[in-house]
């Protein structure tokens, strides 16, 4: 007879097991989504020329992070699976072609062609030779792409009429595109670096398979692995410079802390003060919450296109 004595042990330590597991996920999720939410802040308050100016807890950097992922996410799945559905119907004629060739003389070749290379080396490095060529290629194009959104800053002190041409494939493009509000083409732009980051990876795989049998395969890889952590590390930078709405709230206050006519944005709120931009002066003020009778949010609009109707609404 089987003893059982030890069953209720053994299920508690499996329990236990598993909620490691699940705070270990937890705790490496939420680190991510730190990570992310915060570089992503970042890179839109130094594209805004607030950094340092504005504060925010952990909680906004967590929401900005999912925010990233989950943007990120559908991009993903809108550009992959359209050539998923390619690639599993070209598959499924493959297969269709090999059963229906199976015991014919093509065959039969095709098996000695396969174990005629597959016993020999040359082939992979001559394939590990092509992945590093593109790789090469590849970097040579994104990592500029990729620096780019970073060099846009301070748009919100950026003199219009003193402001630089903008030249295609530079920073001062991305300028244009965001002081204009043309939101297509900043989401080409990210998706197009979201796909180069994508090809990193693969890349990474596949020299990482080619490389299997050699005793300095990490060393050989390890370029890959470099390109394909910049690309990552620099994606939720870009993701706030090219995506995160530069849009915030209307403010209007009552009492002795009004800083002026308006339009006023509200871009934070401190435990003591108000801070907002105050679109018509050109500057940041902080409002003492002490001196503010009432605050009222009257909307939402975009920082660097306000209309008549938001300066009105500003004013009153």
């Amino acid at each position: 007879m089987a003893d059982t004595s030890t069953q209720p042990l053994g299920v508690l330590e499996g329990f236990k097991g598993f909620l490691l597991w699940v705070g270990g996920s937890l705790a490496g999720i939420t680190a991510l989504l730190y990570t992310c939410g915060y570089l992503v802040t970042r890179a839109h308050l130094s594209m805004l020329g607030l950094h340092g100016l504005v504060e925010h807890g952990s909680d906004y950097f967590l929401q900005e992070g999912a925010k990233f992922f989950l943007s990120a996410g559908y991009d993903v799945l809108r550009t992959l699976l359209p050539l998923a559905a390619v690639v599993g119907a070209v598959a499924l004629v493959a297969v269709a072609a090999v059963r229906a060739l199976r015991g014919t003389r093509v065959s039969e070749r095709f098996a000695q062609l396969r174990r005629r290379v597959g016993g020999q080396s040359w082939w992979r490095y001559a394939v590990f030779a092509v992945l590093f060529a593109a790789l090469l290629l590849h970097a040579d194009h994104y990592l500029d792409a990729f620096e780019r959104p970073l060099g846009v800053t301070n748009l919100l002190y950026a003199d219009p009429l003193g402001a630089a041409p903008a030249k295609p494939g530079t920073a001062t493009e991305l300028e244009a595109w965001i002081l204009s509000g043309d939101e297509a083409s900043l989401a080409s732009q990210f998706e197009d670096l979201l796909v180069g980051a994508i090809a990193a990876a693969v890349l990474a795989v596949l020299a990482w398979r080619v490389a299997a049998p050699w005793r300095s395969r990490n060393w050989l890889v390890a370029p890959f692995v470099v390109a394909v952590a910049m690309y990552l590390v620099t994606l939720p930078m870009a993701y706030g410079v090219l995506q995160r709405p530069v849009r915030y709230a209307l403010v209007t206050f009552a009492g002795d802390g009004g800083p002026g006519a308006g339009p006023l944005f509200l871009l934070a709120r401190t435990g003591d003060a108000f801070v907002v931009w105050d679109a018509a002066a050109h500057r940041v003020v902080w409002v003492p919450a002490g001196g503010v009778k009432r605050a009222e949010i009257r909307g939402v609009a975009d920082l660097f296109r306000t209309t008549k109707g938001d300066r009105e609404e500003g004013a009153k």
